[in-house]
């Protein structure tokens, strides 16, 4: 009987433990915008994703890609992982060769090794004023696939590139708080 006594207090915490509510994290969400005065087409369009490519693309089940800010190891930059927030990590990335690198969706992106003469980078975002940049000199451009979408990539000059593209600013626009839960 003195071993149910001791076992008592045991599960008295045990239950109020499993009745604590579940700690979530709020989230900054945001958006990217595309901005071109230039072109009508694609100024004021948010990014979505298609094939794990991000860019400005006509239909009716597009709709913008939500991300949320996560501080990098290198000094200064930023990490922008995909919401909602899944089993499977996701991250914005540049990924291609060097020169001009394709804005993409990356799954796990600490576990990627890119072949050889290809660079992937999710670490390396920079955000001040409401823009986005990369860590390295360069500019966003946007280039059309002939269906009405674009696809936005970051060049930094040093690669021979069609005329047909737009330069582009990527805005970084707050849409409100999302949740994580993090048990």
């Amino acid at each position: 009987m003195k071993w149910l006594a001791n076992l008592l207090p045991v599960g008295l915490l045990a239950a109020l433990a499993s009745a604590a509510p579940i700690v979530e994290r709020q989230l900054d969400l945001y958006q990217l915008q595309i901005s071109c005065p230039g072109n009508k087409n694609v100024d004021g369009r948010f990014l979505a994703l298609q094939n794990n490519t991000l860019g400005v693309f006509d239909g009716d089940n597009v709709a913008p890609v939500q991300v949320y800010p996560v501080d990098s190891e290198k000094e200064g930059c930023n990490e922008l992982h995909t919401y909602p927030v899944g089993i499977v990590d996701h991250s914005i990335a540049l990924l291609g060769p060097p020169g001009l690198l394709t804005l993409v969706d990356m799954m796990n992106p600490r576990t990627i090794q890119p072949g050889d003469g290809t660079i992937a980078q999710w670490d390396t975002f920079r955000i001040a004023d409401g823009k986005l940049a990369n860590d390295a000199d360069g500019q966003w451009l946007a280039f059309p696939d002939g269906r009405g979408s674009w696809k936005v990539k970051w060049s930094d000059g040093s690669a021979v590139i069609t005329a047909d593209f737009m330069i582009v600013d990527v805005l970084y626009k707050s849409v409100g708080e999302g949740r994580y839960n993090g048990i």
